[in-house]
């Protein structure tokens, strides 16, 4: 991962290449009850800094509404070795990595301002018929995509997670009107937060979350009742597996995975 993010920081450095730059300042309502800043923040960063990069390509939301067409997130792998505090600067780096079959794949790089790693992750996105909700052929869009050749920030394959067989915890919600994206359906950071919520409090208020891999395969909408359920997959409980139910018809919605490090194990700058 090293390499592939220094050369990454060159390329963009260089402006040769397609990567896509964003520098925030963490904002107080953007942190958690540690003081760093919470997961969900995070990726409405990352996702922030990938619409505006979309939009320079003319492949945003309102570029493909024209086809009757829409981006969804589909896969998604996040690895954290630090969290920035309340008033740090840091960057989003992102950039089109790859095609794999149907999927269009998108790197993340988050950096502190000194351009230290902070977390990193690799996504991978679908082009659907807004209609139909079927996937299309990535093919068309390739040229616009320009897609940046280079190893990937994290090696990983973005495969399909194993089933969740067992579960001992869990906890029910209710889709809000606030949980819709613009297709009308839950946007993929509340998912996020519903699979971190559904780990035990205990692990909570001693760990951090480390690695986070998720698989979406299938829409809840207005007024749905999930159910976020995971079980240990380790005997000390630091990795979990979950998945998330639409409880009208028992349909899984989610699958995922989360690793979490004690916070006695982390610079106390970053917690």
């Amino acid at each position: 991962m090293k390499i592939a993010i220094e050369h990454a920081l060159a390329l963009e450095k260089s402006k040769k290449s397609n990567i896509w730059k964003e520098s925030y300042a963490i904002r107080s309502y953007e942190v958690n009850s540690k003081g760093s800043l919470s997961i969900i923040s995070l990726c409405h960063l990352m996702q922030e800094a990938a619409e505006k990069h979309a939009i320079t390509m003319g492949l945003a939301l309102e570029d493909l509404r024209s086809d009757n067409l829409t981006w969804v997130l589909s896969r998604f792998a996040l690895k954290i070795d630090a969290y920035p505090g309340w008033k740090d600067q840091i960057q989003v780096y992102t950039w089109p990595s790859g095609i794999q079959r149907l999927f269009a794949l998108r790197d993340f790089l988050v950096t502190d301002q000194d351009n230290r790693p902070l977390a990193a992750s690799v996504s991978a996105w679908l082009i659907i018929n807004a209609e139909t909700r079927r996937p299309v052929r990535m093919q068309p869009f390739i040229d616009k995509l320009n897609i940046v050749e280079q190893d990937h920030v994290l090696r990983h394959k973005l495969d399909k997670l194993p089933e969740l067989k067992r579960h001992g915890h869990g906890q029910r919600f209710r889709v809000r009107y606030r949980d819709l994206d613009l297709n009308q359906h839950v946007n993929n950071v509340s998912y996020i937060e519903w699979v971190v919520e559904s780990v035990p409090s205990d692990i909570q208020n001693t760990s951090i979350l480390a690695e986070l891999e998720i698989n979406f395969q299938a829409e809840a909408f207005f007024g749905d009742h999930v159910v976020a359920r995971c079980h240990p997959q380790s005997t000390d409980r630091s990795t979990f597996l979950h998945n998330i139910i639409r409880e009208g018809d028992n349909q899984e919605v989610v699958r995922a995975k989360t690793a979490w490090r004690k916070v006695n194990a982390i610079n106390q700058k970053n917690i």
